[in-house]
Parts: structure tokens; sequence; C-alpha cells
């Protein structure tokens, strides 16, 4: 997957955490890639995406939705079927007597399983966000923000609780905070390669991290640091001992879970 890609994927997850438009949006593309996995094409008609709807599909606002994702620089398009003109912006009538195709652009189409994966991910977080206040330290932007960063860490999506954080670490003065919210940053970097397999990148960056975030104990931005850091540290020794020769990736059951208090 292309980072541009990548990145514009996280913009849109990460923004749902306090937009339900972008809820929306993950879960329209979500169901796009759902619908066009199950009909074995990546071409499919607007009208095939509603019917859905009685299933679990989207709302009322559906039509508003995949337009809001599509366009010359969006994740999809929208073309009429019968003469192949693209729709940009506006909201297109799929009952009006104009089938209308939506199919992803060139690099969506290009990485469709890596997407259809990843926004997975992202639409079963999104349901649980309806669910659950994943985000209840609202009164303190740092915890809230730690507690999101956990909720994408613990599902597997350490380059976006990496960019979540970063934003940040980078607005904090220099101290503690902010040499914390780093370490955490270069663990979540840390796991990124190790589950890529990498072993120089995994073993560097997790060090990085282990020695920022050394002497913390207790609960800090809500991050339980002594269940956390003494797992994150013991799988960096394991990895260390066995070496790059014996570098395998980890699965997301052998990664210690970030646990928030509240």
């Amino acid at each position: 997957m292309k980072t541009s890609l990548r990145n514009r994927l996280a913009g849109l997850f990460l923004h749902s955490f306090n937009d339900e438009e972008y809820r929306a949006v993950i879960r329209a593309l979500s169901l796009f890639c759902e619908v066009a996995s199950q009909l074995g094409r990546l071409e499919v008609l607007l009208s095939e995406m509603l019917d859905t709807r009685e299933s679990g599909g989207l709302d009322k606002h559906a039509i508003a939705v995949f337009a809001r994702l599509a366009g010359e620089k969006e994740l999809l398009q929208i073309r009429r079927q019968d003469t192949g003109e693209m729709f940009i912006g506006g909201k297109p009538d799929p009952r009006g007597g104009i089938p209308c195709l939506v199919q992803p652009q060139p690099n969506v189409r290009a990485a469709f399983q890596e997407v259809r994966e990843r926004v997975r991910i992202y639409d079963d977080l999104v349901t649980r966000m309806g669910r659950i206040d994943v985000t209840s330290s609202a009164r303190d932007p740092l915890r809230k923000a730690m507690g999101e960063a956990a909720v994408c860490f613990n599902a597997g999506l350490f380059f976006e609780a990496h960019e979540h954080l970063e934003h940040f670490w980078a607005a904090q003065p220099k101290g503690a905070t902010k040499r914390f919210l780093q370490g955490i940053i270069q663990i979540s970097v840390g796991f990124h390669h190790a589950c890529a397999g990498r072993y120089d990148g995994a073993i560097n960056q997790l060090g990085k991290g282990l020695e920022k975030t050394l002497g913390m104990t207790g609960s800090f931005l809500g991050l339980d640091c002594d269940a956390f850091l003494l797992k994150v540290a013991a799988v960096h020794e394991t990895m260390r001992r066995g070496g790059p020769g014996n570098m395998r990736p980890l699965h997301l059951s052998q990664i210690p879970p970030m646990l928030i208090h509240d």
C-alpha cells in the first residue's frame, strides 16, 4: 500500500473519534469493500450498495456519504454506467433511471485486499464507538488522546496510534510528558516493524521507547505503566536474545495491550 493511501485512510479513521460524519464515511467504505468482495468485482452498482441497507448497511444519508468518498482525489469513483462520465461532487440518484457504478481509484484498486482488511478493522472499532465510550477522559485532552491511541494499538493499528499521539507530542513543551509520549510513539513504531518481521526496526524503536519511559510506574495519562511497560520490555528482550536469524512477524496476541484507567 502506498504511503499516501495509508495516510489518507488513517486520517479518515482518526477523525472518526470526534466526528460522526467520518464514522459514516468509514462504514460506507467498508460496505463497498465487502459488497465488491462478495460479488467478485470492483465495479458495484450504487443501487446494489443501497439494497444492503436493510441488512445493516447505510442510513438515509447513504448517497451523500458515497459522494463524499468519490472524486478525482478521493478513494472511490462514481460513474454513469452508460457513458462512463464521472460524478464529481453532487449526489447522483441511483433511482432516477441512470445506473451509477461505484469503483475504487487506481491506488485503492492496486491495494484492494490491504485496504479491505484495514477498513474492516476501522469499521469494527467505529461500531464499538457507537456502543461504548472509548474516550471518557474528555476533560483532559492528553488522557483522551492516550485512550484513543490505545484503541488503535490494541487493534493492531500501530501506525494510527503513532500518528494520533504525534500531534499531541509535537505540541508539548520539553519535559516528562513529552518524553513519555515520544516513548509510547516509538513503542508503537517498534511493534509496527515487529509485525512485519523487521528485526532492526523493531529492536531499535522498542529500545528507544523503553528508554524514554524508564522509571514510569503506576498510571500516567491513564496508561497502566506497570502492566504495559514490563511486558513490552520482556518482548523486546526475547526478540533481542533470538537475534535477527530467528525473527518472525509477531502476531497481535504476542503484543501486550495498552490498559487504560480513567
